[in-house]
C-alpha cells in the first residue's frame, strides 16, 4: 500500500499536512493539563495544534465562506475526528513497535517536496506559522501509520476471482469489450483490480477503527472544544461522543 493509498482510507481532506498529528510530550505543569484538546496515554494534541491544522484545511475553501457556517463547522468536527484517529493509530504503532528509520523520514520529506512547485512548500509553511523541524515530525508520525496499516490490516484484505466478476459488472460493465487491443485490455484489468483493492481496504480500514476505538478511548477537552467552536452544546463530553463526528 502506498502512503496516499492509507491516507485515502475514510478521512482523506484537502492538504496532508493538515493529517499530520503531533506526537505530544507527556503534561508537564496544571496549564498544559488545561491546554490539550485531545489525549491518549501520553499522546496529546493541543488547541494551537489544532488551529494550525485548521488553518491548512481552511484553504480548500473559498475565502467567502465564514469561519462559522455550518461548512465550516464541519469541517472542524471532521477534522477532530481525524485527529482522534490519528492518536489512536499513533499509539498502536507504538505498542507494536513500529519505527520510522532516519533515511526513511528523510525520502518522505524529499518526494513530499516535490509535488510542490519551487518555493511553494516552503511558503506554506511560513504561512501556517509551522516550523519545518515540527511539520517534519508530524510527517514521521503519518509514516508509522502507514506501515501500521500495512502489517495489521492489508493482509486481511483479499480479492477472489468472484470479487472481481461482481465488481467489473457493477462498475465496468460494457468496457471489456471497447479494449481494441491486449494492453488496452491488460490496462483495464490492472485499473479495476486496483480500484477493488482500494474500496475493499477502506472498508476493511473503517471497521477496523471502530474496532480501535473501543481499544483506545481518547479524552477530548470539552470546554476547550465549546470555546473553539463557540458553540457549548455541540462540545462532545467523551470519546463515545467524539467518534461520533464525521460520520
Amino acid at each position: 500500500m502506498t502512503g496516499n493509498e492509507s491516507i485515502r482510507y475514510g478521512r482523506r481532506i484537502s492538504t496532508i499536512l493538515a493529517l499530520l498529528v503531533i506526537l505530544g510530550c507527556g503534561l508537564s505543569d496544571p496549564e498544559r493539563q488545561e491546554d490539550y484538546l485531545i489525549r491518549l496515554g501520553k499522546l496529546e494534541v493541543s488547541r494551537q495544534e489544532f488551529l494550525q491544522a485548521f488553518e491548512l484545511v481552511k484553504t480548500a475553501h473559498p475565502a467567502s465562506v465564514d469561519s462559522d457556517s455550518p461548512e465550516m463547522q464541519q469541517a472542524r468536527l471532521k477534522l477532530l475526528d481525524e485527529m482522534i484517529i490519528d492518536l489512536i493509530l499513533l499509539q498502536r504503532a507504538r505498542e507494536t513497535g513500529i519505527a520510522v528509520s532516519p533515511a526513511e523520514l528523510e525520502a518522505a520529506v524529499a518526494a513530499v517536496k516535490a509535488d510542490y512547485p519551487p518555493g511553494v512548500f516552503e511558503q506554506t509553511l511560513v504561512e501556517s506559522a509551522l516550523p519545518f523541524e515540527t511539520w517534519k515530525q508530524r510527517l514521521r508520525s503519518r509514516l508509522l501509520m502507514e506501515k501500521l496499516v500495512d502489517i495489521e490490516l492489508r493482509p486481511h484484505v483479499s480479492i477472489t476471482a468472484e470479487d472481481i466478476t461482481a465488481y467489473y459488472q457493477q462498475n465496468y460493465g460494457g468496457k471489456a469489450a471497447g479494449a481494441e487491443s491486449e494492453q488496452k485490455f491488460e490496462r483495464l484489468k490492472e485499473t479495476l483490480v486496483a480500484d477493488l483493492r482500494r474500496a475493499k481496504t477502506e472498508e476493511a480500514f473503517n471497521a477496523w477503527i471502530e474496532g480501535l476505538r473501543s481499544s483506545y478511548p481518547v479524552e477530548v477537552n470539552a470546554s476547550l472544544w465549546a470555546r473553539i467552536t463557540a458553540a457549548e452544546p455541540q462540545a462532545p463530553s467523551s470519546q463515545t461522543e467524539a467518534g461520533e463526528l464525521g460520520k
